[in-house]
This record gives C-alpha cells, sequence and structure tokens, in this order.
C-alpha cells in the first residue's frame, strides 16, 4: 500500500480536523504565555513554564481520537475493501437524505427561481475527493457550491436556527471548493416529506407497539393520522423549510486540511507496519 497517495473524502474532513487532547492551550495558558512573555524579568520556574508553554503552543496537533477511529475504517476499506457493518450510513437520517435528495434540490430551484442539478462528478485532488451536490457556474467556471442537507423532522430544521454552522459542514464544503475552484459556498439545509418507505416502517413499529389486531383498531389509526401529520410538510410554505448558511472560500484553512491528511497518510503508513508485524 502506498499510503502517501490516500485521499480523503469532503464528506469526512471535520473527522480528521479535531484535535488530539492536550495539544492546544487552554485560553487560561494562552493568557499565562502572553503575560510571562511581556515580563521584564522572570524566576526560573516561570522560565521554565514559559518554555513548556511554547513548546505546547508551537508543536504540530496530534490526531485526535475520532480522526484515529476514523483512518481505521480508511485502512480497512483500502486494504482489505471492508466496510464497517450498519453505523451513521444505514441511520434513518443518512437514508432519509439520500431517498429526498432529489426533491430537496427541487424545491431550492423554486425558491431561487433556478434551475439546479444534482453534480454527478467526483472530482479529487493530490489530497482530498469529493462530490459537490450542486455546482453553480459562472462564465464557465465553478463559482459557487451548494451542498443539501435534508432535514429529517422540523426540529431537526429549526434546531439550526441561532446556531452557527456545524464546523463538519464547513469544512466540507471548504475541500469541494478547494476541488472545483470556487471562491463560495453554501450549506442548505431543506425540510420535505418523509419517503413513504420510511413512513411504512415507522407505521409498521407502532402496530406491533400497539399489538392490536387490525389497522381499523381506532388507536392506531389515531396514532398513524399523527405520524403522518409529523413526516409531511406540504401546507408550510416552501421559503420556510430552508435555511441557508454562507461560507466564504478560505485559503488558510484549506492549507490546514492539506497539512492534517499529510499528518494522517504517516499515521497509516506507521499503523500498516505495526499491524503488519503484530504476530510476527
Amino acid at each position: 500500500m502506498n499510503w502517501k497517495e490516500t485521499l480523503i473524502r469532503c464528506s469526512c474532513i471535520g473527522k480528521i480536523m479535531a484535535e488530539g487532547k492536550g495539544t492546544v492551550l487552554t485560553e487560561k495558558q494562552a493568557d499565562t504565555l502572553n503575560e510571562l512573555e511581556n515580563k521584564e524579568s522572570r524566576t526560573p520556574k516561570q522560565d521554565e513554564l514559559l518554555l513548556s508553554l511554547i513548546a505546547k503552543r508551537d508543536a504540530p496537533p496530534s490526531l485526535g481520537d475520532g480522526c484515529t477511529s476514523y483512518l481505521k475504517e480508511v485502512y480497512v476499506y483500502e486494504k482489505y475493501g471492508k466496510e464497517p457493518v450498519g453505523g451513521a450510513e444505514r441511520s434513518k437520517y443518512t437514508m432519509k437524505g439520500k431517498l429526498v435528495e432529489d426533491e430537496s434540490i427541487m424545491m431550492l430551484s423554486r425558491i431561487d427561481s433556478q434551475t439546479y442539478t444534482k453534480n454527478d462528478i467526483r472530482f479529487k485532488n493530490e489530497y482530498l475527493t469529493g462530490e459537490p451536490d450542486i455546482i453553480v457556474s459562472k462564465e464557465g467556471n465553478a463559482h459557487k457550491i451548494i451542498d443539501i442537507k435534508s432535514s429529517y423532522d422540523f426540529a431537526t430544521l429549526l434546531a439550526n436556527i441561532g446556531s452557527p454552522l456545524n464546523p463538519l459542514y464547513k469544512y466540507q464544503v471548504q475541500g469541494y471548493m478547494a476541488l472545483t475552484g470556487a471562491s463560495e459556498a453554501e450549506v442548505c439545509y431543506c425540510l420535505v416529506n418523509m419517503p413513504q418507505e420510511i413512513i411504512n416502517a415507522e407505521k409498521k413499529k407502532i402496530f406491533y407497539a400497539l399489538n392490536v389486531a387490525t389497522e381499523e383498531n381506532p388507536e392506531f389509526k389515531r396514532q398513524l393520522s399523527k405520524l403522518e401529520n409529523s413526516m409531511t410538510f406540504d401546507e408550510v410554505p416552501i421559503q420556510e423549510r430552508v435555511l441557508r448558511f454562507p461560507v466564504q472560500r478560505d485559503e488558510e484553512m484549506i492549507s490546514k486540511i492539506y497539512k492534517r491528511v499529510e499528518a494522517c497518510r504517516e499515521w497509516l503508513e506507521d499503523f500498516d507496519k505495526f499491524h503488519a508485524n503484530l504476530n510476527r
């Protein structure tokens, strides 16, 4: 395996960027460092503390637990062609997102009075690979990336109001911009009806939970009506079912991503050697 050629998927950049424990100065430590640097004279102990804080500040960041956990998945897939069984890719939230992606794009097209189409081209460079949802071109070049996040229900959509954009998504669209040359991006949370297959699956759960004889049972009908009302949103204006988070291209952040990919490659190379010699 040539781990120096490993590419990180844009959707997973956030996983590799989390800092390891103890690699970043706390706010209190940063204040102490600043105070010691500005002192006209220091005691030997203060000099020792200053040097240790500078070393911590300037040390290359270690890979966090979430990063190494993800890299083990990369290792298994790249070397053995195996993937984790179950996991986030099979969650009900991810399943809905995949099933309704086209509907979310259509709704956004209606709001913007512009025809958006799903991008089906996978891009890659020396460090990353990814497939943006929508690429808006200008004068023949990628100008803007739109990333669609289909919310599971109204509560999950509105939970994003008043909160900053999830850092995982911020890193993801920076990756897309790095791959395409786009100068701006937008993460759009969209709320569309639950796919019928998911409604049917929830319907079965209610049926067995109530332990009723038939679907004509009054309580079952009442619960089913509540379920369908909570999973369909046609009566809500589409403008109230979309939340937008603009993101500008950040060259410094992209540079940090590339450096972290290089660190991940080194980790994979070391891990491969360790694993290969485990029982020899």
